[in-house]
């Protein structure tokens, strides 16, 4: 008895180890990036006598076929097909074929076999759209029936043409195409007689049609907007096309597309539905217009913030400007005054580098900075630098300029800081403070968020207090024939340095203004009230008209 139990110990333990070697085999024997095992038919229907193909879509080879019961269907391997043969004996019987890949992924096949099925499709009738992608198609699929297929087609119309009807007996399934317009009828008949008949309808997509078809757009005003209503389609607008995304901004809601222009130019769209028709290019003109300024009086101010500049170029263009941590630099802005406040703001970045009006006066009232002299201000007031008085002249346009070339010693505040007013140098009158060196300028740095603003600054009060028509950013410092040749109107057609323009004649009710650079960088100019940086829209009866002729020399 003892001899009994040892000898079954040993054998129950090389029967562990054998099982757990086997597993230990399998799992070490399994790939991560095994395929997982499918097939493209998990049920089949055979007529007794017939082979059907069911196709291996993914696994991992090796692959093994066994049939449940071979008196109602045998199987076989050929490369990636299982070929399925229903052997002839009782009616309706049914079978299942199992598949295995060598790392032991099982799936089963029912197989339903007859000496004789009805003949079935997937379906009837079809309607389908001539000449549209993806509704011009239709799969007839034969659900059940007894081999041996043909077809019998019945097109007066010519309005269909049949694929893949040489597979037809592999497949069980063919595809009707449509290429023009009309019904027919395909008769699908098997080996039995059985027959099945499918209808098709076959129809012309609405084109697409707009009432701009003809004329096209033309916007009158550089961020102007226009409606194009679609007035034939099939439904579910999309833009194919949008054009130059420097010129124009599309949106499409229901059956109206909103064009909205950007800048100067001319470039052209197209539409798509759900029926894949595709629309005639609608040309799009966008015209200047008259010449607008934006008054903001006190009312308004304009900013932007250098870190949410974007574009493909856009980090290309900070990793070579030093993450905008600027050596040279040169500020423009076109303008009017027409009344003075205390500290009015010109442009700049406030408790950081500015150019602002005087501090005389009383806090958001008219008739402050008396004197209209300009201050450039920086860092807590340790730099400041004034003009002499009468510098503003209230109501007339000017171009004022600020170059500055951090390479200049401190101790040269006047080359260090130029200031040009109409394209001729205005010195400084008076250095109150240059108790710091500026060795770049940071058009991140500063109060208010970073922000470089026009009209707005602290504290709610520092007006404008007139109107302006174009902004411009460098990198470099800009000679003064430079900036006399291009103050009002703008002609470099390749600047070298240029990081920021803005040009106000925007000629709409507009929230922001669009960059001009036209580079593959943008910065849009925001528009705010005085006592919030907040955007808000730029009412079209604050625009006004601006002299077209050059108004200074």
């Amino acid at each position: 008895m003892r001899m009994k139990f040892i000898k079954y110990l040993v054998f129950a333990s090389l029967l562990c180890f054998c099982a757990c070697s086997d597993d230990d085999n399998k799992d070490n024997g399994t790939p991560s990036e095994m395929a997982e095992l499918k097939v493209d038919a998990n049920e089949i229907n055979i007529a007794q006598g017939d082979t059907r193909v069911v196709n291996i879509i993914s696994g991992n080879g090796e692959y093994v076929v066994t049939s449940a019961n071979e008196k109602v269907v045998t199987a076989e391997i050929d490369g990636n097909k299982l070929k399925l043969t229903a052997v002839v004996g009782k009616n309706n019987a049914q079978g299942v074929v199992y598949l295995k890949d060598k790392y032991y992924q099982r799936i089963k096949i029912k197989v339903n076999t007859a000496a004789e099925f009805d003949l079935k499709l997937n379906e009837t009738l079809f309607t389908l759209y001539s000449n549209a992608k993806d509704a011009d198609e239709a799969v007839v699929k034969i659900n059940t029936g007894n081999g041996g297929y043909s077809l019998d087609v019945k097109d007066e119309n010519h309005c269909i043409e049949i694929l893949d009807q040489d597979q037809l007996e592999d497949t069980e399934m063919f595809t009707v195409k449509a290429i023009g317009e009309g019904s027919a009828e395909i008769k699908v008949v098997d080996r039995k007689g059985k027959a099945a008949k499918v209808t098709l309808n076959v129809i012309a997509s609405d084109p697409i049609l707009t009432d701009a078809d003809e004329n096209g757009v033309l916007i009158d005003g550089k961020q102007g907007s226009q409606q194009v209503k679609i007035t034939s389609g099939n439904g579910e607008y999309k833009i194919l096309d949008a054009g130059d995304s420097k010129i124009i901004h599309l949106e499409v809601y229901g059956n109206t597309v909103t064009v909205i222009g950007r800048k100067v130019g001319e470039t052209s769209f197209t539409l798509t539905d759900v029926r894949k028709q595709v629309s005639k290019p609608i040309h799009v003109k966008i015209v200047s217009g008259k010449r607008l300024a934006m008054n903001l009086g006190s009312s308004y101010a304009v900013w932007t913030h250098f870190d949410e500049m974007t574009g493909d170029g856009a980090e290309a263009l900070k990793a070579a400007n030093n993450n905008f941590k600027l050596k040279k630099m040169t500020w423009e802005l076109i303008c009017r005054i027409d009344d003075t406040y205390f500290l009015q703001t010109f442009m700049g970045k406030e408790g950081y580098f500015i150019l602002r009006g005087g501090d005389d006066g009383e806090p958001g009232k008219k008739g402050g900075n008396q004197w209209k002299v300009i201050d450039l201000v920086g860092a807590d007031d340790k730099l400041k630098l004034r003009t002499s008085h009468e510098v503003i002249k209230l109501g007339e346009w000017m171009h004022l300029a600020l170059v500055v070339d951090c390479d200049v010693a401190q101790s040269d505040p006047g080359n260090k800081y130029k200031l040009y007013i109409n394209g001729n140098r205005v010195f400084w009158a008076e250095t109150k403070r240059n108790e710091i060196n500026f060795s770049e300028i940071d058009l991140c740095a500063g109060n208010d968020g970073g922000k470089i603003s026009i009209g707005k600054a602290f504290d709610n009060n520092r007006f404008f207090g007139g109107a302006v028509l174009e902004a411009r950013i460098w990198s470099v410092c800009r000679t003064e024939d430079q900036l006399r040749a291009n103050a009002w109107n703008f002609a470099e057609e390749n600047p070298v340095g240029l990081l920021g323009r803005w040009d106000f004649s925007a000629g709409a009710p507009v929230f922001y203004i669009e960059d001009g650079t036209n580079s593959n960088h943008e910065l849009l100019m925001h528009i705010s009230k005085f006592d919030s940086f907040n955007n808000v829209e730029f009412p079209m009866n604050r625009f006004e008209e601006v002299p077209i002729t050059v108004p200074f020399k």
